[in-house]
């Protein structure tokens, strides 16, 4: 595996993204406020968010349902890619620490208990006893590759959420635009306004349901897509230097056997 060097995520990326899900996180509020027409006071009302959420219909009910399932996603995800649990430092310097000193039986040990992602991958690739450089780095690769697909497909879910939410919103955009002209239809003069209104205040609550659902989940899975990325070079870099290690080894048993 090739070693390569890491770049931070932009602070200014992360600032855009947390605007972004400021921004969008007041667009609710702001929406539920009507304001009801007077003479010259113009008094306003404010809806209940219950009633804001009501007013989606069947689909603004999927859409938030899908909003809890990405912040769940989320959350979990910001939890689980850590650099500290998947690639911790004490593991890497006691297997690098045994290589160097030939004892790969140990590292198997050491390795067999542990959870991070860099134990699996170590003891996947001696675990099958072949010693060799070549099908230890096969192994190694096999192994990272299907740790890092697992992550990548966490990551998708939110990636997948965020791309639904909004075409659900259109959807709802849609049937509410078809009840209210089935509304129009089927009046035999001239339509109530309140009757109307409820097919159209569908139309822009789903709409607007699936966009703030979708902003915010689709900075946080870019950002998370790129922490993967970052976690699989450093998973790379580390594996690496343990073969180098254990060639170095190696090297020296071999001249010492031809020497003798």
């Amino acid at each position: 595996m090739k070693e390569t060097t890491t770049r931070p995520v932009p602070r200014g990326l992360f600032l855009a993204g947390a605007a972004a899900v400021l921004l969008v996180g007041a667009v609710a509020p702001a929406a539920a406020q009507e304001v009801l027409p007077g003479a010259g006071e113009a008094p306003t009302a404010t809806r209940s968010a219950l009633d804001f959420l009501a007013a989606g219909g069947v689909i603004g009910i999927v859409i938030v349902l899908l909003s809890f399932v990405g912040l769940a996603l989320t959350i979990d995800g910001f939890v689980r890619l850590s650099p500290r649990k998947l690639l911790p430092d004490p593991l890497a310097q006691q297997a690098e620490a045994l290589a160097a000193k030939g004892k790969f039986a140990d590292i198997l040990t050491l390795t067999s208990g542990s959870d991070s992602m860099l134990g699996r991958i170590i003891h996947a690739a001696l675990g099958d006893g072949q010693m060799g450089i070549a099908a230890v780095r096969e192994a190694m690769q096999t192994a990272g590759t299907g740790e890092m697909t697992r992550l990548q497909q966490r990551i998708g879910y939110i990636g997948f959420i965020a791309s639904v939410a909004p075409m659900l919103g259109l959807l709802g955009t849609v049937t509410g635009m078809i009840a209210s002209f089935n509304v129009l239809g089927m009046a035999k003069g001239a339509a109530r306004p309140d009757e109307l209104a409820v097919g159209i205040s569908e139309a822009l609550v789903t709409t607007c349901l699936g966009l703030v659902v979708a902003v915010p989940l689709m900075f946080f899975h870019s950002y998370l897509l790129d922490r993967v990325t970052r976690i699989s070079q450093q998973t790379a870099g580390r594996c690496d230097r343990l073969l180098r290690i254990m060639t170095a080894w190696m090297e020296r048993r071999q001249a010492a056997g031809t020497s003798a």
